[in-house]
């Protein structure tokens, strides 16, 4: 009796035999709908978090550092109270002179861009944009005393509205912008003092040192440092603005800081627990 006859293995069509042409695999496309900024953005939140000091020594190092910086403010002061009980300032002609004779133009424009962060088209999306990276990192609470920084504007308006001196002349000395407002207080320098000022105090008193960090601080003092300079070279304040600006500046950001570590200590408790409704402004990782 014959068996039906099987097909065996060797007589299978496979793929690429003469009876069935091999098809080729298909290459493996990535999905493009899959989400690639959550991971980037979980990466640097967690970087955050590692390499920032825990909120309670964040706290006393902001003390220490506030003490330190209304000793230094105290001589600024007392050197203002002086100032504004003479009839005239003196040297503010001699000091502007003397800058302006510098004509080298790359100093020039050294000046210019120093100056250019301080006027509306800037400051407004620059502050914005650095809010909108603590708030990325979920530093909620630096985020907000950031903005915040901004009612130093404010302060300065209304102090230039009550003092009301008039801005150097084109017959005193050169004026590279003709600004049509009051000049006392220097408004580029509080708002420089304010919102760098609290950007190197967060980045000082948070984060514990490293290359990145101690990048963003020397261009944060630069920038307050030479704001100044740059504000009496250009001829749009004399050297007693300027000085006012960093007084005046300064008491608001103390002000600020103030309040700032009075909040902090509330969220971050030197004993027991955080509030419920404190939490959501905790540090990264402490409150997993």
């Amino acid at each position: 009796m014959l068996e039906p006859k099987r097909d065996n293995p060797g007589n299978q069509r496979r793929p690429g035999s003469p009876f069935q042409p091999a098809k080729a695999a298909a290459p493996a496309v990535p999905n493009r709908a899959e989400p690639l900024a959550t991971p980037t953005l979980n990466d640097v939140q967690r970087l955050a978090a590692t390499t920032s000091y825990s909120g309670r020594k964040a706290v006393s190092r902001g003390a220490i550092i506030l003490v330190f910086y209304f000793w230094l403010l105290s001589g600024a002061i007392i050197f203002s109270w002086i100032a504004r009980r003479t009839e005239f300032f003196p040297g503010d002609r001699e000091i502007v002179r003397t800058l302006q004779k510098r004509k080298n133009p790359w100093f020039r424009r050294l000046m210019i861009a120093i100056s250019e962060p301080g006027f509306p088209r800037v400051s407004i999306p620059l502050t914005v944009g650095i809010v909108g990276v603590f708030l990325a990192l979920r530093f909620r609470l630096e985020a907000i005393f950031l903005a915040l920084s901004s009612t130093s504007v404010l302060i300065n308006e209304i102090l230039k509205r009550i003092i009301k001196r008039p801005r150097p002349t084109k017959d005193l000395v050169t004026v590279t912008r003709v600004i049509n407002e009051p000049s006392f207080p220097s408004g580029h320098v509080m708002y420089y003092l304010n919102l760098f000022g609290m950007l190197t105090y967060f980045l000082a008193t948070n984060w514990r040192p490293g290359r990145l960090r101690n990048f963003f601080m020397t261009i944060c003092v630069s920038l307050i440092s030479l704001v100044g300079p740059s504000r009496i070279y250009l001829g749009a304040h004399w050297p007693s603005d300027v000085m006012a600006g960093y007084v005046y500046g300064g008491l608001w950001f103390g002000g600020l800081m103030t309040l700032y570590l009075r909040v902090k200590a509330w969220v971050h408790p030197a004993k027991g627990q955080t509030p419920e409704v404190m939490k959501p402004l905790q540090q990264p990782g402490e409150s997993e």
